[in-house]
């Protein structure tokens, strides 16, 4: 069997995939950019050899790239076609599977109102998303989604009319780094600053109050900034100042994978103040944990983390014992200060954390998804 894996954005999301896929059996073709290329060469370091690469080049217009998609598929002869981000040009990935004939073709669906609910518009671009949207899902028969939070909302916006798998953004594959609470409790906020993804007042906020209640608390902003808003959070976090708790930030646009993963081993909890009704995509409204699903959740999956989330959030049952849940900032707070208090009471977060991790084998999700990963 020969799979072909495409992704150009979510490089550490299709990093699990291709694992997933890598079976004596079966061949691994990866479909990508120059830019994503080094992206998971840093994540696969010397093992990035153990797969065939078809490097694309998109800097030359959309004809020329679509055709080098087309050709580079039809000459690995694929069993299986796995799509792991489509966020733009929909209509021609859309040409494309249609002139591959591929018997088998998988979508992950990272935002579900975006791809099934887009709005005929006036407004021309809308409106070629739109059409491109449609033809897309026409012509595809399987989609995934990467949180099983996920899984009902969208059987139920296909009519159950699609098959639908689950394969998770991260797989848990080593050990967990076992740590204890010293001067300070650190939490660790990944991702890049983005202000429909996370909600950094409450970050801010949380550092204030800790400083009122002189909690030993160390916050890291584990990511790097791309725009104005990006920018003056890095610029509130510098300006405070704090006698009992601190913050790390990253004044650059990308943390690199060695220090991201670094200081996730080190977080004593993974700290996720994330929205909870958000629209990314031409304002089409998305709920968290129903209609997409946090990025965050995977890297408490791979480093087997506890981590902290508002009340509101829907996450998967599976994390739930390793998982603490906010009404308030001064909620949160208390439940820190008791642990800080108690450090010893830390370990049972950890012991939880792992044990749910290990649910995220790559051996127990493929047992999971026997449709993509039964022996051939």
């Amino acid at each position: 069997m020969k799979t072909g894996i495409f992704e150009m954005e979510h490089f550490e999301g299709s990093y699990p995939v291709i694992q997933l896929f890598d079976m004596p059996a079966n061949k691994v073709v990866i479909f990508t950019n120059a830019g994503t290329y080094e992206r998971f060469a840093d994540l696969f370091k010397q093992d990035v050899n153990r797969f065939q690469w078809e490097i694309l080049d998109n800097s030359g217009g959309k004809w020329r790239f679509f055709r080098q998609l087309y050709k580079a598929a039809k000459k690995h002869q694929l069993d299986l076609f796995y799509l792991n981000t489509i966020s733009n040009n929909h209509l021609f990935y859309a040409w494309v599977i249609g002139l591959l004939r591929i018997a088998r073709v998988v979508i992950t669906v990272h935002d579900i109102n975006c791809l099934f609910k887009s709005r005929w518009s006036f407004r021309v671009r809308e409106l070629i998303h739109h059409i491109g949207k449609k033809a897309l899902v026409k012509r595809v028969k399987e989609f995934n989604v990467v949180s099983d939070t996920m899984v009902d909302y969208l059987r139920e916006t296909t009519q159950g009319k699609n098959q639908i798998h689950n394969i998770p953004g991260a797989v848990f594959e080593s050990e967990q780094w076992s740590l204890r609470i010293g001067e300070y409790i650190h939490l660790v906020v990944p991702g890049s600053l983005d202000k429909k993804r996370r909600d950094y007042q409450q970050v801010l906020e949380l550092l204030k109050t800790a400083e009122a209640s002189q909690l030993r608390l160390h916050i890291t902003l584990l990511g790097g900034h791309s725009d104005d808003y990006g920018k003056a959070i890095i610029q509130q976090a510098a300006a405070f100042k704090t006698v009992f708790s601190k913050i790390t930030v990253y004044d650059t646009h990308l943390v690199h994978q060695d220090e991201f993963d670094k200081q996730l081993n080190n977080a004593h909890f993974i700290f996720i103040p994330s929205v909870v009704d958000t629209a990314i995509c031409f304002a089409i409204p998305e709920t968290y944990g129903i209609s997409k699903s946090s990025g965050n959740m995977f890297d408490v999956i791979k480093h087997a983390r506890p981590f902290i989330t508002p009340q509101s959030l829907r996450i998967s049952a599976t994390l739930e014992s390793s998982c603490f849940r906010y009404a308030s900032i001064n909620h949160l707070v208390d439940f820190l200060q008791g642990l800080y208090q108690q450090k010893e009471d830390y370990e049972n977060w950890q012991q939880h954390a792992l044990a749910n991790s290990k649910e995220y084998t790559i051996a127990k999700v493929r047992a999971r998804n026997p449709t993509l990963f039964a022996r051939h």
